[in-house]
């Protein structure tokens, strides 16, 4: 074998050695850099930041999330004294983060300026007392508690909401036990008035991110705050079925808000094994059903983007304002 096909076979094994630890790689020497580089010209690599490289195939059919996850390994296994925080320890503790957040990798320090880069924001969060810090998805992070305060000191409402909402669900306790730890843990910085205000209206049936974001959406544009996962008891089959968001009017009209998601029509873990052509017509079944006894107002997270046209789609179909 020349030259070039045993560089080439030695990428390849640190390729798959980063691929089972669920990492990208860097370079461990200027020629492995120049022959990766021109793996990355003939489309079998990309480069990522700060020299950081993965197969394209393999890089592409991961999701957001995992993608971050990757590159924070990369960088622990260089900088091994790091300790990731905020939307960075809050994806590796398993956490909901809006994409948005997850554009840099988020790392602790102690007193004294830091500058950040383009991959990496450093976050000045050491307490007089120590960082406490765990081991999650393979990293060093702050503490659950810890990197969920962080979240809503960083974060706003909207973002602030999704991860509120799932640390609830996580852990089973309620939005005045989240209150606390930011009172705790977030006094004295900033952020610390509106992270309060986002634990107060946290709540742990919100079933997705998309939902919490557009929760979020309905309280900041005025709306009243909905009752989640309300149950519905099918006139005609005595089926119970749950709606996302339900709000009372004074006359007892009953109106049924339901978020549009493509995930349950494609994702394997929803659908079951079934036909999306079968689950879309379940779908319209069930709220032929529901239309009995509610109005149903359906978005998309597109209408929830476009504030302007979510606040007249809700008004148009009698959502009460707060």
């Amino acid at each position: 074998m020349d030259a070039g096909g045993s560089r080439r076979e030695h990428i390849g094994c640190m390729l798959g050695e980063g691929e089972a630890r669920g990492a990208c790689v860097a370079p461990s020497s200027h020629a492995d850099g120049m022959a990766m580089g021109r793996m990355v010209g003939s489309g079998e690599l990309v480069r990522l930041a700060r020299g950081h490289f993965a197969r394209r195939g393999y890089w592409e059919a991961l999701d957001v999330p995992s993608r971050h996850l990757h590159l924070a390994r990369s960088l622990s296994r260089a900088h091994p004294d790091w300790t990731f925080c905020g939307p960075t320890a809050a994806v590796a503790h398993g956490l909901p983060v809006s994409f948005g957040q997850l554009a840099r990798i988020h790392v602790a320090h102690g007193p004294g300026g830091r500058h950040g880069t383009r991959l990496v924001a450093f976050h000045q969060l050491a307490r007089e007392d120590g960082l406490e810090r765990a081991h999650a998805s393979g990293i060093l992070v702050t503490t659950f508690e810890r990197s969920v305060v962080d979240c809503l000191l960083m974060m706003s409402f909207s973002d602030g909401l999704v991860v509120a909402d799932a640390a609830l669900a996580r852990t089973g306790r309620d939005a005045r036990w989240l209150e606390g730890l930011v009172r705790d843990l977030g006094r004295r910085r900033p952020g610390v008035r509106r992270a309060l205000a986002t634990a107060a209206r946290a709540d742990r049936r919100a079933e997705s991110g998309g939902e919490s974001i557009a929760r979020a959406a309905m309280i900041e544009l005025g709306f009243a705050a909905p009752e989640l996962q309300a149950e519905f008891v099918d006139p005609l089959s005595g089926q119970v079925s749950r709606v996302d968001f339900l709000w009372r009017l004074p006359d007892g009209t009953l109106v049924a808000g339901e978020l549009d998601g493509r995930q349950k029509y494609v994702d394997p873990t929803m659908t079951r094994g079934r036909a999306t052509v079968d689950l879309l017509a379940d779908e319209r079944l069930r709220e032929s059903r529901l239309t009995r006894v509610a109005r149903v107002v359906r978005f998309s997270f597109a209408d929830v983007c476009d504030r302007g046209r979510f606040a007249r789609l809700l008004d148009s179909f009698g959502v009460p304002r707060a």
